[in-house]
């Protein structure tokens, strides 16, 4: 049975015997039956003998060389251990038969598929065998070439893999099994965390010590022969100590050196060039060469050379691992925002706070509780969080009250209060009392570890550059082979000898490895140099449009401007204030809780705290642009002692329920909008009585990142829903064009500029309002790159639209949503900041690419003149790799972080 050559299905299983109906003969009765000699279930037909069933000629040659010396016992013995032959058959599984088990939920646990939609299942499985760039590369190659394996990302500094299939062609199992033929183990997410480095760097070091061992044997006995060639050792003592050699250099390369053929035979087998293939032909075309030498008495053996050449070559290897792993674990620690550890309680009853109150010992300031790690936390237990500590877990507040912040998560700025029962998440910060906590999420469960997975899932997202990396290095390894041939053609009137060692040094030293390891190591380093200064990327297609300038276009409420406003008095009696806060207390909104602060603040002031809570509100009516109500004032037995009917609210707002504005209320409102200033009017008994104005103050880096933007080459705008003059104004003051400054912009308004697609309607804008159409624009800034920088909610949709989304409120959670970028600091000036640091990650992708490829291009020509041996190629390799991890640890992608 064929699959179509465009699209192999690799999972196709050989349950597929039955002829097809159409061809009008009788189907066959095809069955699975063990092969005699290894057990793996054999496709075969129904008058087949079971005793003589084979599953390859390599099983039958072996069954013929047992019984030819008269072995058959072994079977027995075998089949008497498994208690039948039958047994025998079913305890041999196939590795197909094998992975079965992940077809069944319970045993998958944590990696238990979910709906991802279009009928398709996400699951996660961890891997053991990873060692290098491209291993990842292979794995994610062969989900292409797969019907119904949709996507594969494998994460190198967990060891995972994500999948994403349609359970309709391919089973869960088939993947497994798949995985398994290119030399990789998969298995399901455990609950205790497997330190998936340590067990593959204890393989790496065991190959090693083997490699070492058979290498340091090799090379005394090649010595003794170099020495025999002086000292006239007899012919026949010289032929065993080859074949003594020759032994133990086949040892090394079908031993340690298997790992090369591995992912050779699965590079072939998949049709996918390898970077384990040029190694692997090094080392057969001198192992067969040697090999032949060695039985005919005449020539080089070579394995000295390639006993030493597979040590060697494991060295770089397990160099290249631990060079990964250092990159990736610090990128690892650098994506955690969440503590570490927490105060487990234990014998201490909740809501005992006394030992935590003991500040001289910080040790004892635990209570009873101990110290754990977060990860070894189960759900139901209950940990201790102190002041100013971060939350470990998601959870419910078991004992304690306490204001907490959650503007990171959520993004709101005002903390929250959280007593007994209250939902408290994780990387959330207590501000005033200790709380214990029982646990109901821990790590990657939490809402901030579902945030940490999604930025974490840009490190393996293939941006244009790193597929073009891939693809470069698949011809670079083509390229190698059929030089290598070449070599070895031209070489050969020389001698096969010389023909050899050339061909074998030149697939050896040109492994382009370093090529395909650039590109991606050089953003997965910036990702996470980006998220220790708080700005979480999700794609890290991103660093390569920042790098081409264009616009940047700031919202301005909470993004230019601090978003807490502030408000001022501007015309109307002193008691205006408190009858306002009034009708304010009903409001959950800024500027309401900007005239609560300013009542505040003038009754303190004339020390008359008490004069703010003596006026109340009653029938309170919330309506668009503002509020309505009656308003008492009491005195301290709690009659009433005055009462209006009052209403506050912007100007369209009151001025439809109050008589036509006075002149010198409508100088202070237009006094108000010329200071930058929102007004608010109160109306009492339907009368203009006052004008408030509200106004949110810049931030203190905004001019200064402005200018950096346009020192970059941006160029900078602003889209606001606040007034055009209010726009106008803080422009004026962030160094922004007022040609490039709109406002009163509605949602879809924003969504149009950013896209380029149409301009804002100039229909009920004021005459005054002189601006550029968006359509007019240069054309040189529609063809960059346009960013986008305002709220995570609020502007989803502008956010979304624009080639590079930066959201700086509204949170992490809902704003990775709709943006690839969103910045938990408060600093404004880290956008300029990544903009650099993404010129400088395209720099260092340059850099490496042209250092790997340059480096591996030079050691090519020398190989293939003959320069090197074989033996200094195996040196050589890994040069190259280790120089590009190198290089991207200390390139400086950021700066130094200014306060």
């Amino acid at each position: 049975m064929n699959a179509p050559a465009s699209r192999p299905d690799l999972a196709s299983t050989a349950d597929q015997a039955e002829l097809d109906p159409s061809s009008g003969k009788e189907r066959s009765t095809a069955r699975e039956l063990p092969c005699v000699h290894c057990g793996l279930p054999t496709p075969c037909d129904g008058g087949c003998n079971p005793k003589q069933v084979f599953c390859c000629g390599g099983c039958r040659q072996a069954y013929q060389l047992i019984h030819g010396w008269g072995l058959d016992q072994f079977y027995s013995l075998r089949d008497q251990a498994s208690g039948s032959s039958e047994n025998l058959s079913l305890a041999s599984l196939s590795s197909r038969n094998r992975y079965e088990v992940f077809d069944d939920d319970l045993f998958l646990g944590r990696s238990k598929p979910v709906e991802f939609g279009q009928g398709q299942l996400k699951t996660s499985l961890s891997l053991s065998g990873l060692h290098c760039a491209a291993c990842v590369w292979l794995i994610e190659n062969i989900a292409k070439r797969t019907a119904g394996w949709t996507s594969a990302r494998v994460n190198m500094s967990r060891h995972t893999i994500e999948i994403i299939f349609a359970p309709q062609q391919i089973k869960l199992s088939q993947i497994a099994d798949l995985i398994g033929q290119l030399g990789y183990t998969a298995f399901p997410l455990t609950d205790q965390p497997v330190d998936a480095f340590a067990a593959e760097n204890r393989r790496l070091l065991m190959r090693i010590a083997v490699a070492g061992f058979l290498a340091a044997n090799a090379m005394w006995i090649a010595i003794a022969l170099y020495a025999g060639d002086a000292s006239w050792v007899a012919a026949d003592h010289r032929s065993l100590l080859r074949l003594f050699g020759t032994g133990l250099g086949l040892a090394s390369v079908l031993g340690p050196g298997r790992v090369f053929f591995v992912g050779a035979l699965a590079s072939l087998r998949t049709r996918t060039p390898h970077m384990d293939l040029p190694v692997a032909l090094g080392l057969l075309v001198g192992s067969v060469v040697g090999g032949y030498n060695a039985f005919v008495g005449v020539g080089e053996v070579y394995f000295d050379s390639l006993s030493m050449l597979v040590f060697l070559l494991l060295i770089g290897r397990w160099v290249q691992f631990r060079q990964q792993h250092r990159a990736a674990n610090a990128i690892e620690l650098l994506l955690r925002i969440t503590p570490q550890h927490a105060r487990r309680i234990e014998s201490q009853q909740p809501g005992d706070f006394n030992a935590a109150s003991e500040p001289s010992d910080p040790a004892q300031a635990s209570g009873d509780g101990r110290m754990v790690t977060v990860d070894s936390l189960q759900t139901g237990q209950a940990v201790r969080v102190l002041v100013g500590e971060s939350i470990p877990v998601d959870g419910s507040v078991l004992a304690g009250q306490s204001m907490v912040d959650r503007s990171l998560l959520t993004g709101e700025s005002v903390p929250v209060a959280v007593g007994a029962g209250d939902e408290v998440t994780a990387g959330t910060v207590n501000l005033t009392s200790p709380i214990d906590v029982q646990v109901s999420a821990v790590g990657m469960e939490s809402r901030i570890g579902q945030v940490m997975q999604t930025v974490e899932r840009a490190l393996g997202k293939r941006t244009p550059i790193v597929q073009l990396a891939d693809r470069i290095g698949g011809v670079f390894v083509v390229a190698v082979t059929s030089l290598a041939v070449v070599t070895f053609a031209y070489w050969l009137r020389s001698g096969l000898d010389q023909a050899t060692a050339n061909a074998t040094s030149l697939l050896i030293v040109a492994c382009p490895c370093a090529l395909a390891l650039a590109t991606p190591l050089a953003i997965a380093i910036t990702l996470g140099r980006a998220a220790k200064r708080k700005v979480l990327i999700r794609d890290g297609g991103v660093l390569q449009q920042l790098s081409r300038p264009g616009v940047v276009w700031f919202d301005k409420t909470g993004t230019l401007t601090e978003g807490r406003p502030k408000a001022k008095q501007i015309a109307g009696p002193e008691e205006a204030l408190f009858i306002a806060t009034a009708l304010e207390r009903s409001c959950c909104h800024p500027i309401a809780d900007a005239i609560i602060q300013a009542a505040q603040q003038a009754a303190a002031t004339r020390s008359e705290s008490q004069a703010v809570d003596s006026y109340v509100c009653q029938n309170v009516a919330l309506a668009v642009g503002g509020v309505s109500g009656e308003v008492q004032q009491i005195d301290e037995a709690g009659d009433s002692i005055r009462c209006w009917d009052a209403k506050i609210g912007n100007q369209p707002f009151v001025s439809a329920h109050a008589h036509p504005i006075d002149v010198s209320m409508q100088r202070a409102v237009e006094r108000c909008v010329d200071d930058g200033a929102t007004p608010i009017l109160l109306a009492v008994d339907g009368q203009i009585v006052a004008v408030f104005g509200v106004a949110d103050r810049l931030k203190r880096d905004a001019s200064q990142t402005v200018e950096s933007l346009r020192a970059l080459g941006w160029q900078v705008g602003i889209l606001s829903g606040d007034h055009p003059s209010t726009v106008q104004l803080i422009a004026n003051q962030a160094g922004v064009p007022k040609s490039m400054a709109f406002g009163a912009m509605t949602p879809e308004e924003k969504l149009a500029v950013v896209t380029s697609a149409s301009s804002p309607s100039d229909e009920s804008r004021d005459d005054s309002d002189s601006r550029l159409n968006p359509a007019d624009l240069d054309p040189a800034i529609v063809r960059g790159t346009t960013v986008m920088i305002g709220d995570g909610a609020n502007d989803a949709a502008a956010l979304a639209a624009a080639d590079v989304g930066i959201a700086v409120r509204g949170g992490a959670e809902v704003s990775l949503q709709s943006a690839p970028v969103f910045v938990a600091s408060s600093r404004l000036h880290c956008v300029p900041e990544l903009i650099q640091a993404s010129k400088s990650a395209n720099r260092l992708i340059a850099t490496t690419f042209a250092v790997s490829l340059s480096y591996n291009m030079i050691a090519a020509g020398l190989a293939m003149s003959g320069m090197i041996t074989p033996l200094v190629a195996a040196v050589l390799m890994p040069i190259s790799s280790v120089s590009v991890l190198s290089l991207s640890l200390i390139w400086p992608t950021f700066g130094k972080e200014t306060r």
